[in-house]
C-alpha cells in the first residue's frame, strides 16, 4: 500500500496519536484500490516502489489516498457496534460535534482530495513518465476530448475543478462529442483529429485551435446534456430527487423556471461554440486541410447553385 500509520498521522496532522491502524486499515486497503483503479496498475506498482524516481507524484499520491482513507472511516469513527447493538463513546472532557460540524468536516475532507487528484493529474501530464503514457488508463483517460475536471473547469468555471463530478460528466462529454461534433466535422476529420490528440502527436496549429474550440463547446454541451439527470436517482426504489441537507436547514431545489432558463443557456451557448467551430472550419479547409470537411462544403455549396426551384428560368 501507498500509506502505513505513521504516513497516514503525518499526512492528515489533526489525527491523535490514540486512533488505533487497525481501524483504519480496511479503508485505506479501499481508498488504494479505488487510487489504483484511476492511474491504472502499470503507474501505482511504480510509485510504491521505495527507489521511484517520480518522488512528487508520490509525495500528492500518498495524500490522495490517505485523505480519502480517512474520509471513508470518518463516518464510523464516531460509533462503536458490541452486543449491546450501536453506541457512541463520550469520554469525559470531551464535547460531540453538531451536524453541521460533522457535514463540513466532510465536505472539507472531500475538498482536499479534489484539490490533490488534479494537482496529481495536473503533474502526471507535465512529467508524462512512460510507465504511464503505455498504460491501459492513460488511454482511457484520453479518450475524449476533454480530459479532466481541470481542462473542463477552465471552460466552465461554474462547475469548478472537482474530479468526482467529471467522472460522473464523461458519458456526457462522449456523447456530446457523437451527437455534435462528430457530425459537424465529418467522421474522417473527427477520427484522424481524435486519433492525433490520444497519441500525443504533434498538431499542426489549425489542428491546436479546432481543438480548442471543440473544448469549449463540449464543456457547455455535455452540461446540457446532463442537465435533466443530475438531481435525479433511480434504482429499485423508484425514482426520486436528491437535497442536500447541510445540518442546520434543508437547500431547496431550485424551481422548473429558473433551471429551464440556465439549461437554455447552455444550450446557446453551446451552440455559439460549434457556430465558431464551423466559421473557423469554413475558413481553413482546403483540399488538403481538413479535407473531407472542404469536400463536404463544396458539395453543398454546389448543390445549392443547381437548384432552380422558384427561380425564373428560361428551358431552351
Amino acid at each position: 500500500m501507498l500509506i502505513n500509520e505513521a504516513v497516514l498521522k503525518a499526512e492528515l496532522g489533526g489525527i491523535q496519536a490514540s486512533l488505533n491502524w487497525k481501524t483504519l486499515e480496511p479503508f485505506a486497503k479501499m481508498a488504494n484500490r479505488n487510487f489504483r483503479k484511476q492511474i491504472g496498475v502499470e503507474l501505482y506498482n511504480e510509485l510504491i516502489k521505495p527507489n521511484t524516481n517520480l518522488t512528487e507524484l508520490k509525495e500528492i499520491a500518498v495524500g490522495v489516498v490517505a485523505w480519502q482513507s480517512y474520509d471513508l472511516a470518518f463516518p464510523h469513527l464516531k460509533m462503536k457496534v458490541g452486543d449491546l447493538g450501536l453506541m457512541k463513546s463520550s469520554p469525559q472532557n470531551t464535547v460531540a460535534i453538531t451536524k453541521w460540524e460533522y457535514v463540513d468536516s466532510r465536505e472539507a475532507n472531500l475538498q482536499v482530495v479534489d484539490k490533490l487528484l488534479e494537482d496529481f493529474f495536473e503533474l502526471l501530464e507535465m512529467e508524462s513518465p512512460e510507465v504511464w503514457k503505455s498504460s491501459e488508463a492513460y488511454k482511457t483517460r484520453n479518450r475524449l476530448f476533454v480530459r479532466s475536471a481541470s481542462e473542463l473547469g477552465k471552460k466552465l468555471t461554474l462547475v469548478g475543478r472537482n474530479s468526482r463530478f467529471f467522472d460522473v460528466l464523461t458519458t456526457y462529454i462522449e456523447r456530446s462529442e457523437n451527437n455534435y461534433i462528430k457530425p459537424l466535422l465529418t467522421k474522417e476529420v473527427f477520427r484522424d483529429l481524435k486519433q492525433k490528440w490520444q497519441e500525443a502527436a504533434t498538431l499542426t496549429a489549425q489542428e491546436s485551435e479546432l481543438i480548442q474550440g471543440i473544448q469549449w463547446a463540449l464543456a457547455y454541451l455535455a452540461m446540457y446534456e446532463a442537465y435533466p439527470y443530475l438531481p435525479m436517482i433511480v434504482d429499485m426504489n423508484g425514482m426520486r430527487e436528491a437535497r442536500y441537507k447541510d445540518g442546520t436547514r434543508e437547500e431547496e431545489t431550485a424551481d422548473a423556471k429558473l433551471k429551464n432558463v440556465q439549461r437554455q443557456a447552455l444550450w446557446n451557448d453551446g451552440q455559439k461554440f460549434l457556430g465558431d467551430i464551423r466559421e473557423f472550419l469554413d475558413a481553413e479547409s482546403s483540399p488538403t486541410v481538413f479535407a473531407t470537411y472542404y469536400l463536404k462544403n463544396q458539395t453543398n455549396t454546389l448543390s445549392e447553385d443547381l437548384d432552380f426551384t422558384d427561380k425564373p428560368h428560361v428551358i431552351l
